[in-house]
Parts: structure tokens; sequence; C-alpha cells
């Protein structure tokens, strides 16, 4: 399901500049010797619709070289010396603000380009294609109306390595739905549910990839064993391998053999 979003905002051609320093005061007046952004970006959104719509350039963000993020609509009033920058856009400045802990999160769109522009107007075009992060969708419904299992919640937690700190980004599902995390980073699903008013967990993992939806089932069968079915969708939403896991929900052991199929 592909989305594009695409922005109009001012753009530029071909020389070389290196430093954002050059960069001309939005409120000098253009000329023949400066230069002017006309920004397109796009995006896949293979996760959602796949379908093309005008992002609206205030809610996406710019960063020319080492300069602070800016929305990237204000890129239309300013000027620059030709020559070459760093443009880096995004829908959110850091996969981190798009994904807060605790928070459900959104998916996650950024490209960095070098990019030359000459006299004049230049158009630039930013094809950001798919999410960076990935989307994991709960469901236990299917656990309903068996008798002594009530469900509490579904806790993920996953940790990311960094140079410097770790990033630990947790959510935790209390009616099912959708949340993101970061691509490639192994996430654990605690399952916390209780049968005959006894607490039990139980706990699944899953490594998501970019731009990519699972699917994580939680089941009961009305003799008292929860299942856990994990599917793995593409990017175009086909569905992908699954995996069934079976336990019974009066011992909270995972179930083998017949025991698993009844």
């Amino acid at each position: 399901m592909k989305k594009y979003l695409m922005t109009a905002v001012a753009a530029l051609a071909a020389a070389s500049f290196t430093s954002c320093s050059n960069e001309v005061d939005m409120f000098e007046p253009i000329s023949s010797e400066k230069a002017t952004i006309d920004l397109n970006i796009t995006n896949d959104d293979a996760v959602v619709t796949r379908a093309i719509q005008n992002a609206t350039t205030s809610e996406w963000w710019a960063k020319m070289g080492n300069n602070d993020w800016a929305q990237a609509n204000t890129l239309e009033g300013k000027t620059y010396t030709p020559g070459t920058y760093s443009i880096q856009v995004g829908n959110f400045k850091s996969q981190a603000d798009a994904m807060p802990d605790k928070k459900a999160g959104e998916p996650y769109y950024t490209l960095t380009q070098s990019v030359t522009l000459g006299k004049g107007t230049n158009k630039v075009d930013f094809a950001c294609g798919t999410a960076k992060n990935g989307m994991v969708t709960v469901d236990w419904s299917g656990t309903s109306g068996v008798a002594g299992l009530t469900m509490t919640n579904v806790a993920a937690s996953q940790e990311v390595a960094t140079e410097t700190t770790p990033i630990v980004r947790t959510y935790t599902y209390t009616a099912g739905g959708d949340a993101y995390f970061y691509a490639g980073a192994e996430v654990t699903f605690t399952i916390n549910y209780t049968y005959n008013s006894v607490p039990k967990t139980i706990t699944k993992k899953i490594t998501p990839a970019a731009a990519t939806q699972y699917a994580f089932n939680v089941k009961a069968n009305s003799n008292g064993t929860i299942t856990t079915l994990t599917i793995t969708y593409n990017d175009y939403m086909e569905n992908g391998a699954a995996t069934t896991t079976t336990i019974n929900a009066a011992t909270g052991a995972e179930a083998t053999g017949a025991e698993a199929t009844n």
C-alpha cells in the first residue's frame, strides 16, 4: 500500500557549495545570482495504504547541512548561494521522535541527499521509500468466551544498541492494536493473563524488519489452551511465514505433540 507524500517548497540546480554558513538570509530579495528550492518529497507507505497524497509541508522536517531542523515549508522563503548542500528530510526529526517510549508510535520516513543548487529555481526530489521501522499488530479477541481465562495485557520491550547508551523502547498493549518498533532489534512480548484467578505469563519474541507488518494473534481454545499465532507480512501485505505456538493455560507451559492440537 503505497503513499507518496509530496511537498512543494522551493528548489535549486547545479554548482559547488559545501557549508551552511553560505546560506543567504531568507529575507534577501531573490536575484538571478541566487538559488531557491522547489522540494518534492515522496514516501512509500507500504504498511498502510499504497495511495498517493500530498504532504503538508508544515508537518515534515528538513535539515540543511549542520543547521537545525526546520519545518520543510520554511525552505520556500529562503535563497541560497549556488553550490552543493547536504539536505535531510523526514516526517520526524528522528526515529526516536516517531516512537516515543511507552507510546504506540508512527511510521518513520527519512532520506539524506547531496543536492547541487544552481542560479534560479531548482527542483529537488526526495524519494524516501518505505518506512524505516516495523509494525506489530496484537489481537487477543480470540480468547473471549473461555471460562476462567482473562487477558490482562501484552507488554513489549526492545533494546537497540547504539554507540553510546542503548535505546530501550517499551509499549504495553492494553486493548490490542498497532505499535511501531525499531527494525532489526528483537522485541520481547510478554502475554499477561489470569486462568482460574491465577496470574500467568507467556513470552514470545519477534525481530521486526523495516516496512513490514506482523500480526500477533493470541487465541484460546475452549479446553483452556492459549494459542499464539505470529504472521509475517511483506511490504506488499501478502501473507508470509506463520508460526503457531500452543500454550496450556492451566499450567502456563508450552503444549507439545497431541496436547498442542487438542
